[in-house]
């Protein structure tokens, strides 16, 4: 589960240089990234030497759709969203990237351009390399390239599964299974659940429907205390419940 707070520095241990606890830091991050992963301890600090840290403010753009491929991020804490945009101007959230997960997993192309944006949620911390760096990762660390594909294949596979709920679920089902797994992609420990941070109007755009209809859900399921609605962000009190009640009649 992704935690999405950010974490106080803390001071390096007695004989260990700052810049040595800042790579352990960073590679024990990478060794649980599913970027990473395959990759040993001593793999995960030679590549973390090479990462920029960089921080990306509330609402600040990582990258536009059809710009080139430029940075891979990997999000030490924080929330990302990834919307596209249709040629009406619509704009279409795709998926979230929490703490651990990987922003802008380029394409086999040389010279890709991006197919979607990228917005920071909140505050985020975050690891990058230029995408020339990442080209020189994948030759000498193979492993990286079949965890890339592993990456598009299970985002693929969401999506194709978003699509059949939106086809075939009812919409209280719909909503309910989508804060199921942001739980599972963003959430974070709150008092009384797992909180995940998004508005009721993104949410909607992730089911497939209105912005009333999610309100009504909401306070419908917070009755029930099933959730807590805050003014950007679900706590989810009771999960099992709640994946259970988007089986009902609405």
């Amino acid at each position: 589960m992704a935690t999405a707070s950010l974490q106080p520095l803390r001071e390096a241990p007695s004989g260990q240089s700052a810049s040595e606890f800042n790579i352990a830091q960073r590679a024990s991050l990478m060794s649980t990234s599913p970027l990473f992963t395959g990759l040993t301890a001593s793999e995960c600090k030679t590549i973390a030497w090479s990462a920029r840290p960089r921080i990306f403010m509330r609402d600040e753009l990582l990258f536009m759709q059809g710009h080139p491929v430029r940075n891979l991020v990997l999000l030490q804490t924080g929330c990302v969203k990834l919307t596209q945009l249709s040629p009406n101007g619509c704009e279409v959230i795709l998926w979230m990237n929490g703490t651990g997960q990987t922003v802008g997993v380029p394409a086999e192309a040389p010279a890709c351009s991006h197919t979607c944006s990228a917005r920071a949620m909140e505050q985020c911390q975050a690891l990058t390399w230029e995408y020339k760096q990442l080209q020189s990762l994948l030759s000498d660390f193979p492993q990286i390239r079949k965890n890339i594909i592993q990456i598009q294949t299970a985002r693929l596979q969401e999506l194709e599964e978003r699509f059949r709920e939106v086809a075939s679920e009812r919409v209280a089902k719909r909503v309910a299974l989508a804060l199921i797994r942001l739980m599972k992609h963003i959430g974070k420990k709150a008092r009384g659940g797992i909180e995940v941070s998004l508005s009721r109007e993104e949410l909607a755009q992730i089911t497939g429907t209105t912005l009333f209809t999610v309100s009504r859900l909401l306070s419908k399921w917070a009755e029930e205390g099933l959730v807590l609605p805050l003014r950007e962000a679900v706590v989810i009190r009771d999960a099992q419940r709640l994946e259970l009640v988007g089986d009902l009649a609405e």
